[in-house]
C-alpha cells in the first residue's frame, strides 16, 4: 500500500480480486476501487502525486493509474514475474523487479515504455531509489545479496552480500496524518 503525496487517499493493492482499493485517509472510508491487471502485488506513487503504479504479478505488467481520475491510462509490459516498484524523485522513471527474469526493468513514465533492462541477482524482489547518491538497490532473494544499480546509466555498479535469502517488499505501512 502507499499514500498519496497529500496523505489524503491510501492506495492497496487486492491481489486475489485484480484491482486497487482507493480508501479516503480521513474517514477510513473505500471511495472506489480500479481494476488493473492479474494479481497485483507492488505499488509505487511518483513524487509529484501524479501517477500510481500497480505491478501486475500475472500479467507481467504494470497498471499506470492516473490518481486524479482514478483510472488506468496505460498497461505496460515488463519483465517475467514483476515484483516490486520505486519511482525516480523527478518522476520520469520507473524501476520494476522482474523475480523470474533476475532483472530490473526500466520505464520511461512518459512514453510508458521500457527502456532498459538491468540484469541484477536471482530472484529480485525489493526496490529502492536513494536521491543522495542515484542510485537503485535490488533485494536478490537467491543471491543473498542487494545489487546496486546506477541511475544515471541504468547500469549494475555492484552487488553487497547481506545474509541468507535476503527480501524486501517495500513499505507495508504508511503513516497516516491525524
Amino acid at each position: 500500500m502507499v499514500l498519496s503525496t497529500d496523505g489524503n487517499r491510501l492506495f492497496v493493492a487486492n491481489r486475489d480480486s485484480d484491482d486497487v482499493a482507493v480508501i479516503d485517509a480521513r474517514s477510513l472510508q473505500i471511495l472506489h476501487r480500479i481494476a488493473v491487471g492479474r494479481h497485483p502485488f507492488g505499488l509505487a506513487i511518483s513524487p509529484d502525486g501524479k501517477h500510481l503504479y500497480a505491478v501486475n504479478v500475472y500479467d507481467n505488467s504494470v497498471s499506470v493509474i492516473d490518481t486524479l481520475s482514478s483510472a488506468v491510462s496505460a498497461t505496460i509490459k515488463v519483465g517475467q514475474h514483476p515484483y516490486c516498484a520505486v519511482v525516480s524523485p523527478d518522476s520520469h522513471s520507473i524501476y520494476v523487479t522482474n523475480t523470474q527474469g533476475d532483472s530490473v526493468a526500466v520505464l520511461n513514465a512518459e512514453t510508458n515504455r521500457v527502456v532498459a533492462t538491468v540484469a541484477v541477482g536471482a530472484f529480485p524482489e525489493g526496490i529502492a531509489y536513494n536521491s543522495a547518491n542515484n542510485r537503485i538497490y535490488v533485494a536478490s532473494w537467491s543471491d543473498d545479496a542487494v545489487s546496486v544499480i546506477g541511475a544515471s546509466t541504468n547500469q549494475l555498479i555492484g552487488s553487497i552480500p547481506t545474509g541468507k535469502q535476503s527480501r524486501a517488499f517495500g513499505q507495508f505501512i504508511a503513516e497516516l496524518a491525524h
